[in-house]
């Protein structure tokens, strides 16, 4: 797609969260390195809308998630246009988005002082984003196509250590996937590296926004690390895995089993009839769909549509599920926070989750997960204990959305 296709598809995901960001904000503010007590903080990465609708996007940090109140005030680092956000080790990483393709590395320097190394270019931005290599290695993945679907899969490998040392390594986008007409294309819906293989979900969507292909579900199997595409494994039991932007079409666990989640929700046009919202498994040691296991995620206590999900260790996922039936395509409303145990086949409600607007992933730290939860006009980070599938309401940040959450050492 071209640009401003591309930053319409984004704005469309995005809307409940964030608006589209002006292009003329003035920049990373480098004069404002706050500085840290301390050997550690949380840092998050937070935008403010205006009656325009546009954002602005920064950086703050606290000590502590579940007390008080985060102001931008006087507070925050400024960040250049539209930006994600993701915590590998000591760093977190301020990824650009609708036509800023810098990525700016933000870590505890040797003064205390939060500073940024950059230098970074994700070309053509990053549609999802992994570690890999036990922290040693940030993987980007990207598709840049035009109108006619012509282009490549896009990705970029960075070495931690050696920021900002990477390699890109592009794939045909049609030797991939492409329809008999070749009447649309795909986008990206999740990915996980298993060894020397990685396993990408594919997300078949065509012009604004429709989902013309929805009765399977399907996943690129390419080589690690050089990315060469071995096979594309399908299987006819649920629909697409995922959806654009979502990075929650597949999940691999400490086993090696990898699952991926169908939930006929968010990202779907609902103009063809939908299969029942599922998780597949493809076992550890095989690159094949295992076709015994099938977990169906409706009709069972606490069950729905799973439109988002964290894996959270010990074969679980922590999602967020809708309250209600919903056709609409970006509806991210009137959520709530479930624990999905894969092996069980089982889904527990997380007991004191709000009811809230929008998704987004959750950051682990051990047996804790935290993320936000828009409740009315109230924006809180929560704190979700995983083996007791409790919630507790924490810190309140003045800002409309947050867009990611993470921890630095110094």
């Amino acid at each position: 797609m071209k640009q401003y296709a591309k930053t319409a598809l984004a704005c469309a995901l995005l809307f409940s969260a964030a608006a589209c960001t002006k292009d003329d904000n003035s920049g990373p503010d480098e004069k404002n390195e706050p500085l840290i007590e301390g050997n550690e903080t949380f840092v998050l990465g937070v935008g403010i809308t205006d009656a325009e609708n546009n954002s602005t996007n920064y950086i703050v940090h606290t000590k502590d998630l579940l007390s008080g109140k985060i102001s931008l005030l006087n507070n925050g680092i400024l960040q250049e246009g539209y930006r994600e956000y993701f915590n590998i080790g000591n760093y977190f990483y301020a990824i650009g988005g609708l036509g800023v393709n810098n990525v700016d590395a933000y870590y505890i320097a040797s003064d205390s002082r939060l500073k940024a190394k950059r230098g970074l270019v994700f070309q053509n931005g990053s549609d999802g984003y992994i570690s890999v290599n036990n922290d040693k290695t940030l993987l980007g993945v990207n598709l840049a196509t035009d109108d006619s679907y012509n282009g490549n899969v896009e990705f970029t490998t960075v070495d931690v250590a050696s920021y900002p040392a990477s390699k890109v390594i592009t794939v045909p986008a049609k030797d991939v996937y492409k329809p008999a007409d070749d009447s649309h294309g795909w986008k990206n819906s999740g990915i996980v590296v298993r060894g020397n293989q990685a396993f990408q979900t594919i997300f078949p969507m065509g012009p604004a926004w429709a989902t013309p292909k929805v009765d399977e579900v399907l996943v690129a199997v390419y080589s690690y690390p050089d990315f060469k595409l071995q096979k594309v494994i399908k299987d006819s039991r649920t629909g697409p895995a995922g959806a654009p932007l979502t990075r929650s079409g597949i999940f691999l666990t400490e086993s090696g089993d990898m699952y991926t989640l169908f939930h006929a929700g968010y990202g779907f046009d609902h103009k063809s009839e939908l299969k029942d919202p599922a998780i597949l498994k493809i076992k550890a040691g095989t690159d094949e769909f295992d076709k015994d296991y099938y977990f169906k995620t409706t009709g069972i206590p606490n069950g729905g549509k799973l439109i988002r999900a964290t894996y959270v260790g010990n074969n679980k996922l922590l999602a967020q599920i809708y309250t209600k039936e919903t056709t609409s395509q970006w509806d991210q409303t009137d959520l709530k926070y479930v624990i999905v145990d894969l092996v069980k086949q089982e889904i527990t409600a997380v007991q004191g989750s709000p009811v809230y607007t929008y998704s987004e992933e959750a950051f682990v730290v051990g047996n804790k997960a935290y993320l936000p939860a828009k409740v009315g006009t109230s924006l809180n980070v929560y704190e979700v204990d995983i083996p007791t599938a409790t919630a507790k309401k924490g810190v309140e940040v003045d800002a409309t959305y947050i867009k990611g959450i993470g921890r630095l050492t110094k």
